[in-house]
């Protein structure tokens, strides 16, 4: 990786070679059963609900054995993602179910710009051990610095 402090972050086993490196986004598959939307299941290998805290402020995390697949279910959230180099946002609202899927190594974090907390599903897939280093915020790359600015002030 071209950045300082990420370089060594991923280090892929075989079994993960195969992983794609690129955020995805899918489509929420759903039905309807009166006023009742039920999800289509992410196979993962376990489930987390986060809550993420209003904050102008996002920090980066990256896994280096996790694929982390999200959908936001109350409020919205700006997903901040680092990949070929550059910063992008990607919006994640209720009223627009769809899941991210984020695979190792991809740096990545959430900004809630709204004034509730808002909550997230994790399907998570693990592909090795966890790492406690992976859930300790990341500094932005220098080189990123204006562009983090100007994403995280939009």
């Amino acid at each position: 990786m071209p950045f300082p402090g990420f370089a060594n972050i991923y280090k892929p086993s075989t079994s993960v070679m195969a992983l794609r490196r690129r955020v995805e986004i899918l489509p929420c598959r759903a039905s309807r059963a009166g006023a009742t939307l039920f999800s289509s299941p992410q196979p993962s290998n376990e489930t987390l609900i986060a809550e993420v805290g209003p904050s102008p402020i996002g920090e980066l995390f990256c896994h280096r054995h996790q694929t982390d697949q999200l959908m936001v279910l109350r409020g919205s959230i700006d997903l901040i993602v680092l990949q070929e180099g550059r910063l992008q946002r990607i919006t994640l609202r209720e009223d627009e179910a769809s899941w991210v899927r984020i695979p190792p190594g991809v740096p990545h974090g959430a900004i809630n710009r709204g004034r509730r907390p808002a909550v997230v599903v994790n399907a998570v897939l693990r592909h090795g051990p966890s790492d406690p280093r992976d859930y300790r915020p990341r500094p932005v790359p220098t080189a990123l610095a204006s562009d983090w600015a100007a994403l995280t002030a939009a």
